[in-house]
């Protein structure tokens, strides 16, 4: 399924599932926009993961009353220093479309997600890639004196290449336990779970990945810097064989979030850390 071809049944997802009396109510187009970018250092480093960044966007194309059909686009790049000093050896894209449906502080995400991993100036015998179609929830941490939220999904693949999976369970939890005028210190947990159809086409079978992050943010407005440890779990990092490794990250996000109920542009579908 093509992304456009994604974005369009978002859309008439949106419009279909609303009674009448909100069809009436106040219209908007393209009502949101996010930007982020993502930079961080592997400790320790090897010779094929020496960086890891994101870059990515996502826009709200058609609000309703408290439905929002949006589209997201995010490119993760690994470097590392196989061949030259900086080089890039992967990319990673991640596409995604559905709906946003607001219910009180809440929001409900029925959602289509395309990951393609490529290798950059090296031989690929297969393709790498993965649909999948889920459900996620996410909204503020209810109960808590200081600021929190949380997102967790749901989500089966209906169509792979090379990777095997079957079913993704992810969830994110993230508290600000110091809040200022300035900014916020704040920590984050999250995890991804992934059941592999048997035989797996990879010689292993199902696996979590997790990370836990500390950092320091300071938003201002809808901008946001932040400046983040992070200590990450995380198998298949080679797209052709089975491997996984342990490290820690040190990094910085940048974002930008303008118009609506327009949040934080966050990668739901590894193979990278929701950030």
């Amino acid at each position: 399924m093509s992304a456009a071809r994604a974005a369009c049944l978002a859309i008439a997802f949106v419009l279909a599932s609303l009674p009448a009396r909100l069809r009436a109510q106040e219209v908007e187009f393209f009502n949101e926009v996010t930007v982020q970018m993502m930079a961080a250092r592997y400790v320790p480093s090897e010779d094929a993961f020496v960086w890891d960044g994101w870059i990515g966007a996502g826009a709200g194309l058609l609000r309703v009353g408290n439905a929002t059909a949006y589209f997201t686009a995010d490119v993760e790049t690994i470097i590392g220093r196989e061949k030259r000093t900086f080089d890039a050896n992967q990319a990673n894209y991640h596409l995604e479309g559905g709906a946003r449906i607001r219910f009180g502080r809440q929001l409900i995400h029925p959602f289509f997600h395309h990951v393609s991993r490529h290798l950059v100036d090296r031989p690929k015998t297969d393709a790498v890639d993965w649909n999948l179609v889920g459900v996620r929830a996410a909204g503020p941490l209810p109960g808590l004196s200081t600021t929190g939220r949380y997102s967790a999904s749901v989500a089966h693949t209906i169509q792979w290449s090379k990777v095997s999976y079957h079913w993704e369970l992810t969830a994110l939890l993230e508290v600000d336990v110091v809040s200022r005028p300035w900014g916020a210190v704040y920590l984050r947990g999250n995890a991804r779970a992934v059941s592999v159809k048997e035989p797996p086409v990879l010689a292993r079978g199902n696996f979590m990945d997790w990370t836990a992050e500390g950092g320091v943010r300071f938003p201002r407005g809808g901008r946001n810097l932040a400046l983040f440890v992070a200590y990450e779990h995380r198998n298949d990092v080679f797209l052709e064989a089975p491997g996984y490794r342990d490290r820690t990250l040190f990094g910085l996000q940048i974002g930008l979030a303008a118009g609506g109920s327009a949040g934080p542009n966050l990668p739901t579908s590894w193979p990278g850390p929701p950030r």
